[in-house]
C-alpha cells in the first residue's frame, strides 16, 4: 500500500495542500481527477520523492516507483532504446556499451515492452525523429520496463489527438491489467480516465473532496466536483 498522512506542501508562501492524507490499496488502478492548479501533479512528486513535504509522512519503498512525467521527459540525446532502457541500467546507457551478457537481458527487456506499445520499429529512432503519441508510447514504457510495485502516469495524454488517446489508455489499461502494480492516473481526459480507473480520488484547491468509484461519483450531488466532471464526462449515463 502507498500510504502519506498529513502532507502539506508550500511554493512561495502559497500552500498547495495542507494537511493531506491519501492511500492507494496494492495493485488497484486509481484516477487522481482535478482542475488545473488543485496539486496534483505536486501530489505526485511529493509522494514520489521528487518534492520533499514540508510536513507529514510517506509510508511506502519510494525506490520501487516509477513517474511518467506530464511532458514525457525523454532524453532528446538518447534513441528510444537509450531512453526506455534508463531506468533499467541507472543511468548506464547507450546499452551498446553494457558487457555482452547484461546487454542481451536489457535488449531483450526494452524490446518486449517497445513492442508491447507498438514502438518495435522506433528502437533506434531519436525522440524528434518521432510523433508526439509515439513519444508518450516511449515514456509509458520506460516507466513500466522495469516493473515497478507502483507507477504514477502524470496526464499521459496531454497534447495529444483523440486516436492516440484512445490508444494510450488502452494500453494503460491492458498492461496493468498484465502485472498489476499500484497505478494513479492524473488525466483531465475524464472520457477515457474514468471507466477504466478501479477507485476515484477528487482533489481541489489542495484538499480531497472525493474518494470512491464510479457509480458511486455518479450519484454525488450538485457541486464544483459535479459541475466540473459534467463538463467532461456524462454522469448521467
Amino acid at each position: 500500500m502507498v500510504s502519506a498522512q498529513g502532507l502539506a506542501k508550500k511554493f512561495n508562501g502559497r500552500d498547495v495542500f495542507k494537511n493531506l492524507s491519501i492511500n492507494f490499496e496494492k495493485g488497484k488502478l486509481y484516477g487522481l481527477i482535478g482542475p488545473s492548479g488543485a496539486g496534483k501533479s505536486v501530489l505526485l512528486k511529493t509522494l514520489a520523492g521528487i518534492f520533499p513535504p514540508d510536513e507529514g509522512s510517506i509510508d511506502f519503498d519510494q525506490n520501487n516507483l516509477s513517474l511518467m512525467f506530464q511532458e514525457g521527459a525523454l532524453f532528446d540525446s538518447m534513441n528510444v532504446l537509450d531512453n526506455t532502457a534508463f531506468p533499467l541500467v541507472n543511468g548506464r546507457v547507450p546499452v551498446a556499451n553494457l558487457p555482452n551478457s547484461e546487454k542481451v537481458e536489457v535488449v531483450n527487456k526494452v524490446s518486449q515492452i517497445l513492442d508491447r506499445v507498438g514502438l518495435t520499429e522506433a528502437t533506434n529512432k531519436m525522440p524528434s525523429q518521432i510523433s508526439g503519441g509515439m513519444r508518450k508510447r516511449a515514456s509509458l514504457a520506460r516507466a513500466l520496463v522495469s516493473k515497478p510495485e507502483v507507477v504514477f502516469l502524470d496526464d499521459p495524454t496531454s497534447g495529444l489527438d483523440p486516436v492516440s488517446s484512445n490508444i494510450i489508455m488502452q494500453l494503460i489499461k491492458d498492461l496493468h491489467s498484465e502485472y498489476n502494480p499500484t497505478m494513479v492516473l492524473v488525466s483531465h481526459d475524464l472520457r477515457r480516465l474514468l471507466p477504466v480507473v478501479n477507485s476515484i480520488y477528487g482533489l481541489f484547491q489542495g484538499e480531497l473532496i472525493f474518494q470512491g468509484n464510479l457509480d458511486e461519483l455518479k450519484k454525488i450531488p450538485g457541486g464544483k466536483l459535479r459541475e466540473f466532471v459534467s463538463c467532461r464526462f456524462d454522469l448521467d449515463s
